[in-house]
């Protein structure tokens, strides 16, 4: 594969829990330049974990960065962090519609992008291969989904937020894939029970995914799971008018958890969410942190 940096700025910051670098990137992939932005920790002295952020269809990099908050995990857990940039804000995760192949990013390989980061921070020295993980919300969860499918074997962890799996293909992996899912039975975009992505809320075809429950079903039989190893839930706030169910399944080849937001809209567990953004998307649970969750999940698991 074919890249080259185009563009490195440094920018040092403290994030409360310990120094880290931001640095704009830009790649040139096919001929056409591809953006996105680091961050790991100063002074770096050994490769790190790679934690790649796909924002959400229509967002940015720079608003992954803003509401995940994944960037404070750089200088306090020695983790190196991307957040891409999708062509036009969106992300080609397989869905095939009328609609969307009217979008820029149709023509786009995104896993390729994705591939060409971690083969260059691979390459700088910056990350540990064996280390890679991908999460995403949305447009950005589903393709989480769809370059783990494809390159099982470079990554070592996914957690799709507000993501089913698209009825366009089938995830055959070479590999079991660990994954922690998070949905909301609300999600008036994403739909619990699957069906038209956002059917109330456009007339555009945005595609069709399958329901939570047949997404898990595809990632038990991908990961071994042979029924539930145990199950939480979180539901300390009366107010909040949500509550966090967590399953781990019990399997053979690699772990999966799932957490369903009772409740829970088209948000990012525990993020800050204002009133419009609430009346548009749906509620955010306080009652877990998807940020805090997703790491933790991502450390347990063994090196791929």
């Amino acid at each position: 594969m074919r890249y080259a940096v185009l563009a490195l700025v440094i920018l040092f910051c403290s994030t409360g829990f310990g120094i880290a670098a931001e640095r704009e990137r830009a790649l040139e992939i096919g001929g056409k330049q591809r953006n996105y932005i680091l961050v790991t920790p100063d002074k770096q002295t050994v490769p790190a974990p790679l934690l790649i952020v796909y924002h959400g269809g229509g967002d940015s990099a720079r608003r992954a960065l803003g509401y995940t908050r994944f960037d404070r995990l750089a200088g306090k857990e020695n983790a190196a962090i991307a957040f891409p940039q999708g062509v036009d804000g969106n992300w080609n995760d397989g869905r095939q519609t009328t609609d969307l192949r009217q979008r820029a990013t149709s023509g786009v390989d995104d896993v390729a992008f994705t591939l060409a980061i971690i083969d260059q921070l691979v390459a700088e020295n910056i990350v540990d291969p064996a280390r890679v993980f991908l999460t995403g919300a949305s447009n950005g969860g589903m393709m989480t989904l769809r370059t783990a499918c494809d390159a099982a074997e470079r990554i070592a962890g996914i957690a799709p937020v507000v993501a089913n799996q698209p009825t366009d293909w089938q995830c055959n992996p070479s590999r079991a894939i660990p994954a922690m899912f998070f949905n909301g039975t609300e999600d008036e975009f994403m739909p619990f029970e699957g069906g038209r992505i956002a059917a109330a809320k456009t007339r555009k075809d945005l595609g069709a995914v399958e329901s939570v429950a047949d997404t898990i079903a595809a990632f038990r039989r991908i990961d071994g799971c042979s029924g539930v190893k145990k199950t939480e839930t979180h539901d300390e706030q009366e107010s909040d008018h949500t509550r966090a169910i967590v399953t781990d399944y019990e399997c053979s080849k690699a772990p999966l958890r799932q957490v369903v937001i009772e409740g829970g809209g088209h948000t990012w567990p525990g993020a800050r969410s204002g009133v419009v953004a609430g009346m548009v998307l749906g509620r955010t649970t306080p009652e877990i942190d998807a940020t805090k969750e997703i790491w933790e999940f991502f450390k347990s698991l063994p090196s791929r």
